[in-house]
């Protein structure tokens, strides 16, 4: 509504004036309600793509348990070979490495240690000793003796010398 026609009325201004000022108050309501509306169409829209997207999902869930199955099943099955087989390495060369720390200082060379040791009849345990060691390596030392070095003391004798002299020392010093 504008004014110059409740003007052409023959409305006096201040009349005109309550009559746009009630008119702007009605239009304020259905304004507040348009926009509720609109907040709402948005969310409408926003909660049908989330559904058309779980739809989507679900179809391909389906597909997934229907026809790949078997894929995923020979897939999941090399991984747990694989993983086998991995920690057996593991395994083996934990068991390696703390049997060369544990022979280290009494042997000639420790890797030549592990090619003569029986494996079999040793077990890492969880603290990284090695049940069984001591009793394969005195078995080994006694039938190959050479693998391991002498346990002499090593090292020189002091020199032979005097003691030196109290003032000799003293000046050394200053």
């Amino acid at each position: 509504m504008k004014r110059e026609f409740l003007r052409g009325l023959g409305l006096e201004e201040e009349t005109v004036q309550k009559i746009v000022d009630e008119h702007h108050d009605t239009l304020r309501d259905f304004k507040n309600k348009a926009e509720k509306t609109g907040s709402l169409q948005e969310q409408l829209d926003k909660a049908n793509e989330e559904l058309t997207n779980r739809d989507n999902q679900i179809t391909e869930l389906q597909k997934a348990k229907d026809g790949d199955n078997q894929e995923l099943k020979d897939k999941l099955s090399n991984y747990k070979k694989e993983n086998a087989q991995y920690q057996a390495e593991m395994k083996q060369l934990k068991l390696n490495n703390a049997v060369k720390l544990a022979v280290a200082k009494d042997a000639n060379d420790a890797d030549d240690i592990l090619a003569f040791i029986n494996k079999d009849e040793l077990e890492l345990q969880d603290d990284g000793n090695v049940k069984g060691l001591d009793k394969a390596i005195e078995s080994l030392k006694e039938s190959k003796p050479y693998l391991f070095a002498e346990s002499k003391p090593s090292g020189r004798t002091p020199d032979d010398g005097g003691t030196p002299q109290k003032a000799e020392a003293w000046t050394e010093f200053l």
